[in-house]
């Protein structure tokens, strides 16, 4: 099977679990000798980057500017959430209006002869950030529960008016693809990011695969509808 290549983007004060909980699940060991399914690589338009809990630093492996000129490399493009004041000043921001451009321009990318996929996956309030592209409209779409009318009201913006998205409250969304052929994946809140993440993995690994690190991560599946509204 081909390899395939993550890119997460990182940025001041992301939410800490939004973007470790995913890369924990690609980095894991699927089978003893044989070669990762994934490889991750993080790169940010800053270095070092402090997380939203001020408690850890990053290093990341790349710079923006290196990672969005060669974009079209990477099968998966991981978009982390944060607090709802910084979600906002980073979309009105340079380094938002640039990661706006690579994610429009990962979404217009067919995916790799070698994998023959490619999945656009946010998580948390990562998905707002994905919204301000414009590449959600028309799309049924999620947030953290706390989020969902921002995420409407950002999909419109971007769209110039009703952008026709359906928001709902579930642990992920499946949210269709471009037509590029570029799979659009929105997780919930938080450890939801975790979620969506194994259930890429079934998609690109099979279920057994997707099970399997599952228990050894010690984290039960859960399905995707939650809340008041499932």
């Amino acid at each position: 099977m081909p390899q395939f290549k993550v890119a997460v983007y990182l940025y001041p004060k992301a939410d800490l679990l939004d973007f470790s909980g995913p890369v924990e699940i690609y980095c894991y060991p699927y089978e003893e000798g044989t070669e990762q399914p994934f490889s991750v690589t993080s790169f940010a338009h800053h270095n070092p980057v402090v997380s939203g809990s001020n408690a850890l630093v990053y290093v990341p492996n790349a710079t923006f500017a290196d990672i969005s000129a060669r974009i079209e490399e990477f099968d998966i493009l991981l978009i982390p959430g944060a607090h709802w004041d910084t979600i906002t000043e980073l979309i009105s921001a340079d380094e938002g209006k640039e990661l706006s451009q690579m994610i429009r321009k990962f979404a217009q990318a067919k995916p790799r002869p070698e994998t023959g996929k490619r999945i656009l996956q946010s998580v948390c309030t990562g998905s707002v950030l994905v919204a301000a592209s414009g590449v959600l409209a028309g799309r049924t779409i999620t947030t953290h529960h706390m989020g969902l009318d921002m995420l409407k009201k950002v999909a419109d913006d971007a769209a110039g008016g009703d952008s026709k998205v359906n928001v709902v409250r579930q642990r992920w969304v499946d949210a269709g693809t471009t037509e590029a052929g570029v799979r659009i994946v929105n997780a919930g809140g938080v450890s939801s990011g975790i979620d969506a993440t194994l259930w890429i993995v079934e998609q690109l690994q099979g279920k057994k695969a997707a099970d399997n690190v599952a228990e050894i991560s010690e984290f039960e599946r859960r399905d995707a509808a939650w809340g008041m509204n499932a």
